[in-house]
């Protein structure tokens, strides 16, 4: 059994039991099953008023430990406003076009987007739940 560490960008006035909530989904997002006791050990300020950084740790079946990053401010500030603007367009879904699947892969990297059952890359319930923060119009 291996302790895992999980990092997500989720939104600044979030509850804890938000938090743990969209973390636990993560993990399933990630095909991670095996999990248990998942805890919010820390939070930091990411300079946006909208978000916070939120650090989680769980234990897993898995003998090596496990870092997810889901740094999503990084990745926002990588895009440019064109990219930006295609991003917010799929956020209320969970499909991704091949565009955006395209753009994501190339600013995030190969294993960014988990995969559904069919084998099909969609949107993490937590980069959903970042994009919504993010589009806030009172910003």
């Amino acid at each position: 059994m291996g302790m895992g560490l999980l990092i997500l960008d989720l939104p600044r006035a979030w509850p804890r039991h938000t938090a743990l909530a969209t973390a636990a989904d993560e993990l399933r997002d990630r095909g991670i099953e095996d999990w248990s006791g998942l805890e919010l050990r820390a939070t930091a300020s990411t300079g946006t008023d909208l978000i916070r950084r939120f650090t989680f740790t769980y234990w897993a079946e898995a003998t090596a430990a496990r870092t997810h990053h889901g740094g999503y401010l990084d990745l926002w500030e990588r895009l440019d406003p064109a990219e930006r603007a295609a991003l917010m367009h799929v956020a209320s879904g969970t499909a991704v076009s091949a565009d955006v699947t395209t753009l994501l892969v190339r600013a995030a990297g190969e294993g960014f987007l988990p995969r559904d059952r069919d084998g099909h890359p969609r949107l993490p319930r937590s980069l959903r739940h970042f994009l919504r923060a993010m589009d806030d119009r009172r910003r």
